[in-house]
């Protein structure tokens, strides 16, 4: 985790790029470009110290003005403590700066054991809510029936210019061949089996592997590939490495009951 150096704490004007975003038509990328902008000024090094700290001292305001949107308290405040949980884990870079600024803003917000981004498009240009599975523990069907059944009214409530009638994943979890190395009942599989996948694209080929390395290790792919096998999904990732093979991320879709 990155610490807060004294006489690094947050500048005003980052926190104040954050609070401005929440429910502003900005991406996420725009937002995140524009917070990088208030500390260009300052050596590298000290950079992701601050932008750290605008992040942390951004959440608590935040969370409250997704309140006032209609987020309910609970989910208002779940939604931005995954800044700290991905901070924990895989540092800034690894989580992704564009990531953290879309978790702090609202635009995507906790629900149960699934997060939902607001904003996202299928290929067509319709209107989806994109689905992420946060780390958590196991990928109870139950625990998902809930999150989806929820969600809906919570995103309408909360962005009603982006309310969609289709979710939206692209995981290396919809890979096609997870269900023979982990069986039809395994919890990943059931949620794959959610979603209808669309043709493969273009950028589908290995970037899954990167995935799997950092949603299943918590490490870099070149650290997971060296990894000892440890449970059967590591073990199935690992095998189909081992073999040559690589994991794919695919996109799936599926119709909001």
């Amino acid at each position: 985790m990155t610490a807060v150096v004294p006489g690094l704490e947050a500048r005003p004007a980052s926190v104040a790029v954050l609070a401005a975003a929440v429910g502003s038509p900005d991406d996420a990328a725009t937002v995140a470009t524009a917070l990088a902008a208030t500390v260009a000024d300052v050596p590298p090094v000290a950079r992701e110290t601050l932008l750290v700290a605008a992040l942390r001292a951004a959440a608590p305001g935040n969370a409250a003005a997704l309140e006032a949107r209609g987020l309910p308290r609970a989910l208002a405040e779940g939604t931005v403590a995954d800044v700290e949980r991905k901070l924990a884990r895989y540092g800034l870079d690894g989580a992704g700066l564009d990531w953290l600024v879309a978790v702090v803003t609202g635009r995507v917000v906790a629900v149960g054991r699934l997060q939902f981004e607001v904003g996202d498009h299928l290929a067509d240009g319709t209107p989806a809510w994109h689905v992420h599975v946060p780390e958590g523990g196991p990928l109870d069907p139950a625990a998902c029936d809930l999150a989806f059944a929820t969600a809906p009214e919570v995103l309408r409530r909360l962005a009603p210019e982006h309310a969609a009638r289709w979710w939206q994943c692209r995981s290396w979890m919809l890979d096609p061949g997870l269900p023979a190395v982990l069986g039809p009942d395994a919890n990943l599989v059931r949620f794959a089996r959610r979603f209808r996948l669309t043709p493969p694209g273009p950028h589908d080929g290995t970037e899954g592997d990167a995935s799997a390395a950092k949603f299943v290790f918590g490490v870099p792919l070149a650290t997971a590939r060296s990894s000892a096998p440890a449970g059967r999904l590591r073990t199935a990732v690992l095998d189909r490495w081992a073999r040559g093979g690589a994991w794919t991320e695919r996109t799936g879709t599926a119709p909001v009951a």
